[in-house]
């Protein structure tokens, strides 16, 4: 799974991929808005390559020689860049460039995580994972998916995760993490569905509970193996008392 790692010769191919169909566009066009997307373009290049450097002075040194704040400000301008030219590619009806610019805030994600970073804008990367997820059939990539939305998770930032907008059910926080598990179950792999089920109950836990029943009643549904079944089930009967985790 190329995006699992930053990778910056493969992220500049694929970036360069994202706006084959949008630059044509943006350079017969007059105005403001397709001057401010080709400078943001610019600014994508340039910024894959300081992304570059730093991670080669980390490797080198395994130690980050910039501090965590910077790490986040990088890692933020260039997820604020792919999303600023995703919502243009939208208004134009370009589902490719849409679709390859949303998938490439997971290699940044990735970097700021392995950097030491936060993660502070979700939206994108909600809508890359969601992408994948309804692509992948294979067991074994769904789980090693699994592994890399984990790692996203923990990096977000403590205000995200404090949920305070738990009202509104199009949040990114809730929809991250309930793509999470239902991703853990099409996996089969009843470890990694108790390691993704367990944060659940930590992350969203009022949204858990509603999992852990739906998932019930998909279980037959969708004709999933035993284990599987005993899986769910488990975590299920947890919040057969209303009491539980609140």
């Amino acid at each position: 799974m190329d995006f699992i790692v930053f990778q910056a010769e493969t992220v500049r191919s694929e970036f360069s991929d994202a706006i084959e169909e949008l630059l044509p566009n943006l350079k017969v066009a007059d105005g403001k808005a397709s001057a401010a997307a080709l400078d943001m373009i610019a600014a994508m290049k340039s910024n894959i390559d300081v992304m570059e450097r730093v991670s080669a002075d980390f490797n080198s040194a395994r130690k980050n020689a910039l501090k965590n704040d910077d790490i986040n400000k990088i890692g933020d301008y260039a997820l604020t860049i792919l999303d600023e030219l995703s919502n243009t590619a939208a208004n134009q009806n370009l589902q490719k460039s849409l679709l390859l610019l949303n998938r490439l805030s997971i290699p940044v994600a990735i970097w700021i995580a392995d950097h030491g970073g936060k993660i502070n804008k979700l939206e994108i990367i909600v809508n890359a994972f969601a992408s994948y997820a309804n692509e992948l059939t294979d067991m074994e990539q769904l789980a090693a998916f699994c592994d890399v939305i984990r790692k996203v998770i923990f990096s977000v930032t403590d205000e995200i995760k404090m949920d305070m907008e738990a009202t509104n059910p199009m949040r990114p926080w809730r929809i991250l993490n309930l793509n999470w598990g239902i991703v853990a179950t099409r996996s089969h792999n009843a470890e990694t569905m108790e390691v993704v089920f367990n944060q659940l109950i930590k992350n969203i836990p009022v949204d858990a509970r509603q999992f852990f029943k739906e998932g019930m009643q998909q279980m037959d549904v969708i004709d999933y193996p035993e284990h599987v079944k005993v899986v769910m089930e488990k975590y299920n009967n947890l919040f057969r008392d209303e009491g539980a985790f609140h």
